[in-house]
């Protein structure tokens, strides 16, 4: 796995690189500004497979940097792991919306650091299958990625988007109490393996996308990060003080979905139809383990589902 580290401290960066290097990551690019990382992106001919940000560097911090390379086309899905000293919650907020993967706290636990890149280099790994997968002659002939009902789908063109890896990351991050001011909340299309059997798999990763871009729509620019879960489900993590009435929000995403009607008639695709969970926050007992309301928020809005057809 090639990583960048980019970070203005010589003297952390000579520590750090001691680090990954005794982790087995010696094919390792440094930089000392976002600019000069910028320079070494466009001068790479093989490209890079993770960044380390460092989030407060004079000229280009962090941030803005993460957010130019989630702009360039081939690091789109990259893992980019933010480094810092800075545990502040506006910071951490900003940086997953700018694309950041993962967060790591400043001083370095060689532990922590060989944990969380395990993961990463995992993660890079199974994307490389995914690329190659859709790369063979097998695909659609008409185009576009084809899904499994079950597959993830990246929802880079929708605002407030992440996978499910940087959604529990960012929860982990958030630490134990802060956590508790965080409510999710899961979202489910309903007919979602219908659209998928009958249209296949290309389609449906659109229908998604579409729901996605509703979803995102229906909640507060500043507030909000979806995911999406497979089998036709999302979930939303949203300030627990914000969440309101789940109807409501069931009502004002109806109304987004039915601006696709139209078109979706004509096409003579099945219009969306969605349900949405109860909202679930962080418990006394759960306060060690935050990243459960994640799991939590997807089980309520199955079970909601389960419980409308047993009525029926």
């Amino acid at each position: 796995m090639k990583i960048l580290a980019v970070d203005d401290d010589p003297d952390f960066m000579a520590v750090f690189k001691t680090v990954l290097e005794d982790l087995g990551h010696t094919d390792l690019a440094t930089a000392s500004s976002g600019q000069e990382a910028l320079d070494l992106i466009s001068q790479s001919v093989s490209g890079f497979d993770c960044f380390i940000l460092d989030v407060q560097m004079p000229g280009m911090d962090g941030i803005e940097l993460c957010r130019q390379i989630r702009g360039i086309e081939a690091y789109k899905d990259t893992p980019i792991m933010m480094n810092t000293a800075v545990a502040d919650r506006d910071y951490i907020d900003a940086a997953f919306a700018a694309g950041a993967t993962d967060y790591l706290t400043k001083p370095v636990d060689e532990m922590e650091v060989k944990a969380r890149l395990g993961v990463i280099e995992k993660l890079v790994t199974e994307r490389l299958r995914s690329q190659i997968a859709l790369s063979h002659p097998g695909i659609e002939a008409y185009g576009g990625a084809s899904y499994g009902f079950l597959d993830g789908i990246p929802l880079k063109r929708v605002e407030g988007a992440v996978d499910l890896f940087s959604m529990g990351n960012y929860l982990k991050t958030l630490g134990l109490f802060r956590a508790l001011t965080v409510s999710a909340i899961g979202i489910r299309v309903v007919n979602a393996r219908s659209i998928h059997d009958l249209e296949g798999g290309h389609v449906f990763g659109e229908v998604m996308i579409d729901v996605a871009t509703c979803i995102s729509d229906c909640l507060k620019p500043s507030h909000r990060m979806i995911a999406y879960a497979g089998g036709g489900i999302f979930v939303c993590l949203m300030p627990r003080a914000e969440i309101g009435d789940p109807e409501a929000l069931a009502d004002r995403l109806r109304e987004y979905i039915l601006e696709f009607e139209e078109v979706y008639g004509e096409l003579g695709i099945q219009l969306p139809t969605i349900s949405v969970g109860v909202p679930i926050t962080v418990r006394a007992a759960q306060i060690n383990s935050p990243t459960r309301i994640v799991d939590e928020a997807i089980a309520a809005v199955k079970a909601r589902d389960v419980y409308a057809a047993t009525m029926a």
